[in-house]
């Protein structure tokens, strides 16, 4: 009898759902489309990275997995003229394989949104960013799971970046291959939170069932570089290293965002943390004060920044000198702006936040 090993039934997984959408797109009627809808499914292989000594029983350890994706290719003129190019935007669905007993699995549902470099015919290339929810299999128990000090929740948060290529053998059909690196934490509201890092390639295909043209080159209008003001509050309740006591972290941001693109600003601000801890006892080491410089790309009216900074004041939470700051925004109106912020030093985060605030 032939024996189907998980590597088999993973490749019979593939074939099956390309036949049966091959089979569905004979009995559709295909209509012309600025805006096509995507099917997609990929494999991916990955490497962790131990990013601290805690971490190192898992090195050598691949993560692996599959993503099926619903993505929408956006062609109308005025998303050209807003974001100089052509974008995709989509969610997915992934299950991954952190290849050791103490790390388990993940379920995720990701939302991403995907500018294109170039739309030829046959070649195209992209880049690729996206965030979401997580379901860990096997957080941290200090009686069942104690080795496990990358995740300690149920819910965690995945971001990712990265970039793909495409190949269309028919305008329905392509191959394509992606390079990402992927992050798993929960944000600082449990510990231990190590976090999981690991960069990954992806290999699938994807498929339309409408009809569509890309649109040929074209010069592109005109367009005014802005610069904006936001002045936000964040919230963060975060679980301090005894594992028993929550810590209130309240964030103030003053951001300044030059445009120099039609997708990109550069950006400077100035951060000021309040953390409230049983384990801190001066008052003065309770707050951390930094300024960030970095890049945000614009997309409508989502911001998604990436910075760097150097603390002036280190509270005695904080690890190092050095920290990063990544953050989606979305402009409510012409006066208020309200998001997410994930503050992190290194490889580890360190919270996620929610923010509100004032924009001009």
């Amino acid at each position: 009898m032939l024996r189907l090993t998980p590597h088999i039934k993973f490749d019979l997984s593939i074939i099956c759902l390309c036949l049966i959408l091959n089979s569905i797109s004979a009995f559709t009627q295909i209509n012309q489309s600025d805006a096509p809808v995507f099917y997609g499914i990929s494999a991916y292989y990955g490497q962790f990275q131990v990013h601290t000594k805690s971490l190192y029983p898992y090195n050598g350890t691949h993560p692996y997995g599959v993503e099926f994706e619903l993505s929408q290719l956006l062609l109308r003129d005025n998303i050209r003229e807003t974001f100089g190019t052509f974008i995709k935007w989509g969610v997915g669905l992934n299950y991954v394989n952190f290849d050791h007993s103490d790390l388990g699995f993940a379920l995720t549902g990701m939302a991403y949104i995907e500018p294109f470099i170039r739309s030829g015919r046959r070649w195209r290339y992209s880049l690729k960013a996206g965030m979401g929810v997580a379901f860990m299999s096997h957080p941290y128990h200090p009686a069942s799971n104690p080795q496990n000090l990358t995740y300690s929740t149920q819910l965690a948060f995945p971001l990712f970046g990265g970039g793909s290529v495409y190949y269309f053998f028919t305008n329905e059909w392509a191959i394509k291959a992606t390079a990402s690196f992927q992050h798993i934490s929960n944000g600082g509201i449990k510990q231990p939170n190590l976090g999981i890092n690991y960069p990954v390639i992806a290999l699938g295909v994807e498929h339309t069932m409408h009809h569509y043209t890309i649109p040929p080159p074209k010069r592109l209008h005109h367009f005014k570089k802005e610069t904006r003001m936001d002045i936000l509050m964040g919230y963060s309740l975060k679980e301090d290293t005894t594992h028993t006591n929550d810590q209130n972290v309240i964030t103030g941001f003053v951001n300044r965002s030059w445009q120099v693109s039609r997708i990109n600003a550069i950006t400077g601000s100035f951060f000021i943390e309040y953390q409230e801890s049983s384990e801190i006892t001066s008052n003065k080491d309770q707050w951390s004060i930094a300024p960030l410089v970095g890049n945000e790309f614009i997309l409508g009216k989502l911001y998604f920044g990436q910075q760097i900074g150097a603390y002036l004041l280190k509270g005695q939470k904080a690890p190092n000198l050095l920290l990063q700051n990544y953050y989606l925004r979305a402009k409510i109106n012409a006066h208020f702006i309200a998001g997410v912020n994930l503050k992190a030093h290194g490889r580890v985060a360190d919270f996620l936040s929610v923010q509100l605030g004032f924009t001009f």
